[in-house]
């Protein structure tokens, strides 16, 4: 087993703030990661709690490092706290104004929705209004949509998303079939369904299984598959649906209290989950050395390789690589052209 490398690398997950609440800085790690592990460029997500400000910040003193996506992270801040009652038009308003700077080159982590505790589980069809709204940013700033899936064990697995994947009701991310309907409406905007089903789930394979289905069935669905361990990219990679142009790599790096997990003997033997004694924040989880050494035990194409490790990401986020992407990576029919409607 070895360690996977590309002709460029690009992890589509990452964070440069440290935790929760912090609004610190995080990158001059994150930066060590990247020279160490020969990771080219970097797409910083935000979450709530954090801060898409610092984000900006990072970007404008690291363009050729780091790439930010934004999403609702003030409105829900204020909204947690009480000071403001979430809705979907400020929610809307905030990111809009985000992506007018053209500092932000997607929407994410995840798509926003009330996230305030108590509140009730609203019918699909409300939720898909409110997603069809954020669909439609998406179009206007010819930006990807970074489609949360994938709920984790242990200590993050909140009451609401428990019942939203009992009823798969909401949120969006309780059931990924929901995604079927939102890649329907919107063919021309790329969505990338983050953890591919993975989000340290452990070794539980339900929401990998959905995401397949909808990447298969959708032209402008890719799959993030940095926490996947080797054995799952053997479906996709000979579904001729799926391949490995519709694979990213992006592993949630700056996920603190994601940890590795080993199982002498079992399928998988190493994965990544939480301890639900996890005793908060220590250091950095090696995630990227985890992750390439299992794609290191894949016996594929180099040029498939490639795609998988930054090729596919530069496409998404139309990022200028050293010499012209044509050149760089092979060529591939994605059947679709990025924000051309049907």
């Amino acid at each position: 087993m070895g360690l996977a490398r590309g002709i460029f690398m690009m992890d589509t997950h990452t964070y440069a703030q440290l935790g929760q609440n912090r609004f610190a800085d995080n990158s001059a790690m994150l930066l060590w990661h990247m020279e160490k592990y020969g990771v080219d460029k970097c797409i910083i997500k935000n979450t709530v709690g954090r801060s898409n400000q610092i984000n900006a910040d990072i970007v404008q003193r690291y363009p050729d490092k780091f790439i930010a996506i934004c999403n609702d992270s003030e409105t829900q801040n204020k909204s947690q706290t009480g000071e403001i009652k979430w809705t979907i038009e400020a929610a809307i308003k905030e990111i809009d104004g985000y992506l007018a700077t053209g500092l932000y080159k997607g929407i994410g982590d995840g798509l926003a929705r009330d996230r305030t505790k108590g509140k009730k589980l609203i019918p699909w069809d409300e939720r898909l209004d409110q997603i069809c709204q954020i669909m439609e940013l998406a179009r206007k700033y010819k930006v990807p949509v970074i489609y949360h899936v994938g709920i984790p064990v242990g200590s993050s697995s909140s009451i609401d998303m428990a019942r939203s994947r009992a009823h798969a009701e909401t949120c969006d991310n309780g059931n990924p079939l929901l995604c079927h309907e939102v890649a329907s409406l919107y063919p021309d905007v790329p969505i990338l369904m983050a953890h591919g089903g993975i989000e340290a789930s452990a070794y539980y394979m339900d929401d990998y299984e959905k995401c397949l289905n909808v990447a298969g069935s959708h032209k402008n669905v890719f799959l993030e598959t940095g926490q996947w361990w080797a054995e799952l990219y053997d479906k996709p990679l000979k579904d001729a649906n799926i391949g490995a142009k519709k694979l990213v790599w992006g592993c949630g790096w700056g996920q603190r209290n994601v940890l590795q997990h080993w199982m002498p003997g079992q399928i998988p033997t190493t994965y990544t989950g939480e301890y639900l004694d996890h005793p908060g924040d220590n250091h950095q989880a090696d995630i990227w050395g985890w992750s390439l050494r299992e794609l290191g035990r894949l016996n594929i194409p180099q040029d498939d390789l490639n795609l998988i490790l930054g090729g596919n990401a530069a496409y998404l986020y139309d990022v200028e690589t050293p010499l012209p992407h044509k050149r760089l990576f092979k060529h591939v029919n994605r059947g679709f052209e990025k924000f051309v409607r049907d």
